[in-house]
């Protein structure tokens, strides 16, 4: 896959968050998160419910913090 450089400008970044989440409520209209999803992603999802549940996280306060 290639890589390419996407701006945006704020309207348009405020745009696309609005159509994403209205993919999104569409989506969890008609379909069951085990038809989107694969199994192991939906396993990795309720162990990280899981955890955040009994505050087994670390907090991050960038985006460097969450790549370690």
């Amino acid at each position: 896959m290639r890589n390419i450089t996407i701006e945006l400008s704020p309207r348009e970044f405020t745009e696309l968050l609005q159509a994403y989440q209205t993919l999104q409520v569409f989506l969890d209209q008609v379909m069951s998160p085990n038809e989107l999803y694969r199994e192991n992603f939906l396993t990795g999802l309720c162990t990280a419910q899981r955890e955040v549940e009994m505050g087994q996280f670390e907090e991050v306060h960038s985006f460097d913090d969450f790549l370690r």
